[in-house]
C-alpha cells in the first residue's frame, strides 16, 4: 500500500493550475504540495498559508484521508494527514538573505508544533542550491538548509542531479523534499518528471510513501455498516407499483408482533427497491478532468516533443543560434496553442453546462453555484481517527449518570387498549409530510419517495395495523430505533474540537411516520382536552415561527423603555439565525449577457436571492437605514442587469422597471405590513383570504 505524492510549483499560471488537476486525475495522486499556486480555492482538500504561496491539496475520491488539522504560516503550512504531517515551504527568490535567515528560524519553530516528529514530510520551493540535492554548487542559502535539515533531524529525499526548474539559459535544482527518519525509508521512486508539460517553468515531483499501518478510509464502494443506497433518480414508478402490489399479497400475521412486523417491511420494501431502481454502485476513479479530451492530450504532447528537441539542440558543442531561437520560438508556441486550447475547452465545457439549465434550472450549475454540489465521501465518523472520534462523540453527547429518566403511567381509567385505531386520515397526512421532504433516508436506505408510492400501491392496511399494535402497546420497534450518525464539518472551527462538528442523527422513514402520528396526537389532545402548552412557546407549533418570537421580544423591550425601565435578553444559539447573501455574485455567473438561460430563469434565480434577502423582514424593516438599503440595493441591481442582460452602465432604476423586480426595501415594507396584518386577523379569529393584504399592501408602499 503506497500514497503517491506530487511536488509543483506552477508560477501563478491559471492553466498550470489547470494543467496539474489533469495530471493528479491521470496519475491518482492522493497529496500534492504547491508552490505559488494562481488560487487557492475553499475547499476541505485545500490547506493553504497564510500568504498564498503554498498549499497541501488531497484527493477527493473516497478512499482519501481528510485532513485532521491544518497550521498556517507565513510561506508555509502543515497539514496532518493520516499519521503523517505534509509541511509545504516556499521562499521566494526576489527576498533578501536576512529575510530567509529569518523564514527559515521561523519554520524551525513552525517544525517543533508538529505532534508527529517522526511522522514529517517537507515539500517545496526553497530556491536554495546544495550539491547535497544534486545542484552542482552550494549558495548561502544553500548552507544555512543544510545546518536546518541536520539541526532538526530530517533527511534529504532529492535523488539524481535532474533540473526542477528550467529555463532557456539553463536550470536548477530548488524544489526539494525532506522527511524525518522514520519515512525516509518508504519514500520510493523519488524523480523529476521529464515527459510531462507543466506550462511551468518547473517540473513536477514525484514519488511514493509506503505505510503499511496507515488507517485507509472506507473502501470506495459504500460497506455494509454505511446501509444500502438506491440510485433514486432512475426510479420505475410502475414498476414499484407492480412490486409493491407482489409484497402486499403476502398472507396477514395471525398476531401482530411489532419488532417481526417491522423486519418483515424492511426486507419487502427492499425487494421493492430492487425492483423498481439499482443500487448504487462505485464509480470507479477519475483519470480526467471533465474539460479534458484527446485534442487536449496531443497538443501536451507537442509541447513534450518541442521541448525535447530545444533541449537536445542546446547540448550540442557546436549549436546554430538561429536554429535555436527558431526551436525556442516552436516550444514557446506549442505552449501558447495549449494555454488557448485548455481556455476554450474550459469556456465549452461552461456553456454547455449552462445550457441545461434550459430543461433543469435546480440542475448541475445551480448546485454547483450554491456549494451544494460536493463529490460522494464517506462519512466523517468513517475517517476520523478513532480517538478523536470519542473526544468528539463524548463532547456532542456527554453522559448523565445522575439522570432518572421519568416514569410512564396510564391516567386513571384508561387502559392502552383503548388507543384509537389509525385511521386512513392520519396515515395520509402523516405521508403527504413525508411526500413534501425530501431528506435523507435512514440506517435500512429505504428513501422515503419509495416509502410513499408503496404505502399507496397496497401495503398501507397492513402497515396502519402495526402503527395501531404499537401504540396499543406502547411499544417502538427495535429497528426503527436505530438511527445513523452524520457530523458535519464547521467551517472556520478547529478540527479536534466537539465544537467543529453538527450531529445528525438519521432515522428510518417508518419511524418518522410513527412518530408524527403521535406527535399530532399529543397536540389535538393538548389544544382539545388540555393544559395547553405555554403562550410563550413558539417552536414546534403550528402557526407559529421565529419571526412571532422576535416580534414579542420586541414589543416586551418596546414596552419596558416606555415604562422607563430595562431588559435583559439572553440568546443561545443565535449566530447566523438570518441569512446573508453570498450567492448574488455567484448566481451571476449563471447568467452571462451572451448565452444562458432564457428570461424565465434569470427571473427564478433573482427571486432565489430576493427570498433569502427578505427572509424576517418584518423584524428589521424598521431600522433600515441608508447604508442598509445600500446593501439592499447592490444585489439587486446586478442581478437585475444580468436579467435583462444589460451594461453595467445601466443604472438600478433602469435595469429595476425592465427586470420587474420592484425595490427591495418597498417589498419588505410589503411584506411586513402583511405579516402584521395576518397575526392580528389570525388572533381575532378571521384569517383574511390569500392575495387582498398582500395587494393593498403593495398599492401603499408604492404611493
Amino acid at each position: 500500500m503506497a500514497q503517491k505524492f506530487v511536488v509543483a510549483n506552477i508560477n501563478h499560471c491559471a492553466r498550470s493550475q489547470d494543467l496539474l488537476h489533469q495530471s493528479l486525475a491521470q496519475w491518482s495522486i492522493e497529496i500534492c504540495v504547491v508552490s505559488e499556486p494562481y488560487l487557492i480555492p475553499d475547499r476541505e482538500n485545500w490547506a493553504g498559508d497564510k500568504d498564498g504561496t503554498v498549499a497541501v491539496v488531497t484527493n477527493t475520491s473516497a478512499n482519501s484521508l481528510p485532513f485532521k488539522s491544518v497550521r498556517k504560516g507565513h510561506g508555509c503550512v502543515a497539514a496532518r494527514i493520516g499519521d503523517i504531517e505534509v509541511i509545504g515551504v516556499y521562499f521566494s527568490p526576489n527576498r533578501l538573505f536576512s529575510e530567509f535567515e529569518i523564514y527559515m528560524a521561523q519554520l524551525g519553530v513552525f517544525l517543533s508544533g508538529c505532534n508527529r516528529r517522526d511522522n514529517i514530510i517537507v515539500a517545496g520551493d526553497l530556491n536554495a542550491k546544495s550539491v547535497a540535492w544534486g545542484s552542482p554548487a552550494t549558495d548561502v542559502q544553500g548552507e544555512l538548509v543544510e545546518d536546518w535539515v541536520v539541526a532538526n533531524g530530517l533527511t534529504i529525499m532529492n535523488r539524481g542531479t535532474v533540473h526542477t526548474c528550467v529555463r532557456r539559459r539553463g536550470g536548477s535544482i530548488v524544489d526539494i523534499t525532506f522527511a524525518s527518519p522514520a519515512l525516509a525509508s518508504r519514500i520510493l521512486d523519488w524523480k523529476v518528471v521529464t515527459d510531462a508539460e507543466t506550462l511551468s517553468d518547473h517540473r513536477y515531483v514525484r514519488f511514493d510513501l509506503t505505510l503499511p499501518n496507515l488507517p485507509r478510509a472506507a473502501p470506495t464502494a459504500p460497506p455494509v455498516e454505511l446501509g444500502p443506497r438506491w440510485a433514486l433518480k432512475r426510479l420505475d414508478r410502475e414498476t414499484l407499483v407492480l412490486a409493491s402490489l407482489v409484497e402486499s399479497w403476502s398472507p396477514d400475521p395471525d398476531c401482530v408482533n411489532p419488532d417481526n412486523e417491522a423486519e418483515w417491511f424492511g426486507g419487502a420494501m427492499s425487494h421493492i427497491c430492487d425492483s423498481a431502481m439499482p443500487r448504487v454502485r462505485a464509480l470507479p476513479p477519475r483519470t480526467a478532468v471533465h474539460w479534458w479530451s484527446p485534442e487536449l492530450a496531443r497538443l501536451r504532447e507537442a509541447c513534450v516533443t518541442a521541448r525535447r528537441r530545444y533541449s537536445r539542440h542546446r547540448r550540442r558543442r557546436n549549436r546554430d543560434e538561429t536554429l535555436d531561437d527558431a526551436l525556442y520560438a516552436s516550444y514557446q508556441q506549442a505552449k501558447r496553442d495549449l494555454r488557448g486550447a485548455i481556455g476554450a475547452a474550459k469556456n465549452a465545457a461552461w456553456e454547455e453546462m449552462l445550457e441545461t439549465l434550459k430543461q433543469d434550472p435546480w440542475g448541475r450549475p445551480y448546485r454547483l453555484v450554491m456549494s451544494k454540489l460536493r463529490p460522494w465521501a464517506p462519512p466523517l465518523t468513517t475517517t476520523t481517527d478513532p480517538d478523536l472520534l470519542e473526544n468528539i462523540l463524548d463532547g456532542l453527547f456527554p453522559a448523565r449518570t445522575d439522570f432518572t429518566p421519568p416514569v410512564l403511567f396510564c391516567a386513571e381509567g384508561v387502559s392502552a387498549e383503548e388507543a384509537p385505531v389509525v385511521s386512513e386520515g392520519e396515515l395520509g397526512a402523516a405521508i403527504l409530510r413525508l411526500q413534501a421532504k425530501n431528506t435523507a433516508p435512514g440506517p435500512d436506505g429505504l428513501p422515503g419517495k419509495a416509502w410513499v408510492l408503496a404505502l399507496k400501491s397496497g401495503l398501507e392496511p397492513r402497515f396502519r395495523a402495526l402503527l395501531t399494535v404499537c401504540l396499543k402497546e406502547g411499544y417502538f420497534p427495535q429497528r426503527w430505533k436505530t438511527g445513523k450518525l452524520v457530523l458535519l464539518k464547521k467551517e472556520g472551527r478547529p478540527a479536534d474540537s466537539p465544537s467543529a462538528y453538527r450531529p445528525i442523527v438519521l432515522l428510518n422513514e417508518a419511524a418518522k411516520l410513527l412518530e408524527r402520528i403521535v406527535a399530532a396526537r399529543l397536540s389535538r389532545h393538548l389544544e382539545e382536552e388540555g393544559p395547553d402548552l405555554a403562550d410563550n412557546q413558539y417552536g414546534f407549533r403550528r402557526g407559529r415561527s421565529t419571526i412571532d418570537a422576535i416580534e414579542r421580544v420586541k414589543a416586551l423591550a418596546r414596552e419596558e423603555v416606555a415604562r422607563g425601565g430595562c431588559i435583559v435578553a439572553v440568546s443561545l444559539d443565535i449566530a447566523n439565525a438570518f441569512n446573508s447573501l453570498p450567492h448574488g455574485c455567484a448566481l451571476s455567473r449563471l447568467m452571462p449577457n451572451l448565452g444562458g438561460p432564457h428570461t424565465g430563469c434569470r427571473r427564478l434565480f433573482t427571486g432565489v436571492v430576493r427570498s433569502m434577502a427578505m427572509y424576517g423582514a418584518p423584524v428589521w424593516v424598521d431600522a433600515l437605514s441608508r447604508e442598509n438599503v445600500t446593501e439592499l440595493r447592490r444585489p439587486q441591481r446586478a442581478l437585475a442587469k444580468r436579467v435583462i442582460r444589460a451594461y453595467c452602465t445601466v443604472s438600478r432604476e433602469a435595469a429595476c422597471a425592465l427586470a420587474g423586480t420592484p425595490p427591495w426595501e418597498l417589498e419588505a415594507e410589503v411584506l411586513a405590513e402583511v405579516y402584521h396584518r395576518t397575526a392580528a386577523a389570525r388572533r381575532s379569529g378571521n384569517p383574511p383570504a390569500q392575495g387582498n393584504g398582500r395587494k393593498g399592501a403593495r398599492r401603499r408602499s408604492t404611493r
